[in-house]
Formats: C-alpha cells, structure tokens, sequence
C-alpha cells in the first residue's frame, strides 16, 4: 500500500516502533488511517513542518508503554493512533498548524495543541479510549492482533467520516487519560450475578424432593390449635376466680359445730342413765 509505504519511509522510530520494526508497526495501521496520515504528513511537509513524521504507532499491550493504566484502553492497542515528532512543543504555532492540517485531512487530535503531554497523540476519531465492551477488544491479544483484518474490520465502527473529522479542532480539550479511566469505571454498568444453570436432571431430582416434602397445610393447623389453646385460656382467665369454691364452702356450717352438738348428746345419754340407776337404788 503506497500510503503505508510513504509512512515508513518517513517515520522517525522510537522505542516502541524499533522494538517491532517500522514496517510492523506501521503495518498494523488501520488502512484508513494510514492513508489519511499520508495526506496529512505530506501537506505538513510542503506547509515549513518539513520533519513532520510518526515516531509510534502500533503499541501492543504487552508492551505495558502509554498513559492508560490498562493498556487495552489505548487507541495505539487497535493500529487506531499515532504519536507524532517534528510538529513543534505543546502550544506553539508549529503545533497549532499541525493540528489545523491533520483536522484539514481527517485525522483527529484529541487533546488539542496545548495538551502538555498529549497534543501528538492523532488518530481517525474522536473516541479516546476502547472500552471493555468494545468490539475492538475480541480482536487482540497482550501480544497483539489474534485477527488483523477482523482488527481493521471492527475499527470501522468507530472511525469518524471527513466532514466531522474537519471540525475536531474546535472540540479537542486537554485531558489526562488516567481521568478518562475513572470517569469510565464509574459508569460502567454492574454486571449481574448470574444464579448457575441446573441440568434437565438436577431439575427433576429438585422437583421430586419438593414433592416428597410433607403438605405445608400441616403447619397452619398447628397454630390453629395453638390459637385454640391461647383461646381456652384467655376465657379461664375471664371466668370467676376458683377462690369462690372456698368460700361456698365457708358459707355451710363448720365441721367444729357437729363435734359439739355431739358431745352434747352424749353427755344427756350419761346423765339419763346415772339418774336411771339412783332411782332403782
């Protein structure tokens, strides 16, 4: 591909891209991107940016190189981002005129020219990080792209078209990236405890046991006698005390007044017969 081609030729390699070589690291450029970058580094050139060139592209994981904590979220993980040399320091008029042309050519620099740390960070979108639910994400490994062309393919989903990309200028702001991964994680949805699945047989063997269980009516006449029993009580507690018994019983004559009244009636007897006796003497 001649774009690519051109990229090689005037890259000017860093760490990353002499760890792979210029043509790997290049190579996993998404196409589109690429020729994008062609046009924007060409016309750079012709404008006095006369060194404009790509130090970094493709940056696997494994590589553990970038701003993100988790270097899944990086653009550079998915061929989808480029860091730039020869376009003047943060905030300067060389930088300003870069990211006036790349914007011009489609490619977008998020951060904006003044970003300190960010402002020759381009890619083809406005998007500043993959996240995990990302497409994107089932297309690389930690070592680099299981598919490259699946890669390239799920990268269009996210690439943004001419007429947006030529008005990204106007909306890049200056922004850390480990703040991007917390505004991220904080939003991210909870995923739900899924209840483990039970086989045909297990489900079976679980119906059997409910319908061995004995009849949960059994409960509720339970505390239908219980309720009886309260009920016994409450009304025993509402009767009469059981001290009445007693004192019908004081109301009968003491058992003191028959042992008298006997004593007295055997004394008469006594006396009757002692008189008997005189009268015959």
């Amino acid at each position: 591909m001649q774009a690519r081609a051109y990229l090689v030729e005037t890259a000017s390699p860093g760490y990353t891209m002499t760890l792979q070589g210029p043509e790997i690291a290049i190579g996993r450029v998404h196409p589109e991107f690429a020729l994008r970058l062609e046009h924007a580094i060409r016309e750079a050139r012709s404008a006095g940016l006369t060194s404009a060139a790509i130090f970094s592209a493709y940056r696997p994981p494994a590589f553990g190189v970038g701003g993100f904590h988790d270097k899944f979220n990086s653009l550079h993980s998915y061929g989808l981002a480029v860091d730039m040399r020869g376009i003047g320091a943060p905030g300067s008029s060389e930088a300003q005129l870069w990211h006036e042309i790349a914007a011009k050519n489609g490619v977008v620099c998020p951060y904006g020219p003044r970003d300190r740390a960010e402002w020759n960070h381009c890619q083809p979108t406005g998007v500043k990080m993959i996240r995990p639910n990302n497409p994107l994400r089932e297309t690389v490994t930690a070592a680099g792209p299981s598919d490259l062309e699946g890669m390239f393919e799920a990268g269009n989903s996210v690439i943004e078209d001419m007429a947006s990309a030529a008005d990204s200028l106007s909306r890049a702001a200056p922004t850390p990236v480990r703040a991007l991964e917390i505004a991220a994680k904080s939003v991210e949805p909870k995923k739900p405890v899924e209840a483990p699945q039970r086989s045909k047989s297990e489900e079976h063997a679980a119906a059997e046991r409910v319908a061995a269980r004995p009849v949960q009516h059994a409960k509720p006449e339970r505390v239908a006698a219980k309720s009886t029993q309260h009920a016994k009580l409450e009304r025993a507690e509402a009767k009469p005390s059981q001290h009445a018994k007693p004192e019908r019983a004081e109301s009968k004559p003491p058992q003191q007044a028959k042992s008298s009244r006997h004593a007295q009636a055997t004394r008469a007897i006594e006396d009757n017969h002692r008189k008997g006796k005189s009268n015959r003497a």
